[in-house]
């Protein structure tokens, strides 16, 4: 009788604050930068992600996983193939076929309106540099019980090891700053 109850109580726990794997159903995640003769987008085809979430009574209380993984060779520029052999080159692809996050650790997890603010801390490994960064997301929870993390990150491709890439002879030089846009949804 002791071990039922103790089974019960588990189980109510569990179901109370349930914690669920999810996997990648949408996303879309753009690399944004500028050079001297343009600004550029290149898009990202591809993209792999799972995490674990809490939830308590409907409401998230913690992301306690996550885990996304681009492969470089699916990224492609509106400028056309020259450019996206270029960005290979610089990336490496060859020797480093993907770029990952991984979620460290979530810093402030805050309700706001009906989404939420997230602060974390993960890795971000590039061209086989990895560099622990900080970010903030915002996360909104679907009635389907999806969960759709937007944001953006600015990055120096230095730091990590990436010369930003030429053409041209070395007349149009890329600017060392680029941006992350994403959205991801998990479900």
């Amino acid at each position: 009788m002791k071990y039922k109850l103790l089974l019960l109580a588990m189980c109510a726990v569990s179901f109370a604050f349930g914690q669920t794997n999810y996997r990648i159903s949408n996303y879309s995640l753009a690399v944004k930068g500028s050079s001297n003769l343009h600004d550029w987008t290149s898009n990202a085809k591809e993209v792999r992600a799972n995490g674990s979430f809490t939830f308590v009574a409907g409401a998230l209380k913690s992301v306690d996983a996550l885990y996304v993984e681009i492969p470089v060779k699916s990224i492609k520029s509106e400028k056309g193939s020259i450019m996206d052999n270029k960005t290979y080159d610089a990336l490496k692809a060859d020797r480093f076929g993907n770029i990952t996050y991984k979620l460290g650790k979530i810093t402030s997890l805050t309700k706001k309106g009906d989404g939420y603010d997230i602060n974390a801390t993960g890795s971000l490994s590039i061209a086989g540099v990895t560099n622990n960064i900080d970010m903030y997301v915002k996360a909104k929870v679907g009635a389907d019980g999806s969960i759709t993390f937007s944001g953006s990150k600015k990055i120096k491709m230095t730091e990590y090891q990436i010369k930003p890439p030429t053409a041209l002879l070395g007349t149009l030089t890329t600017g060392d700053d680029v941006e992350i846009v994403f959205q991801v949804t998990l479900k």
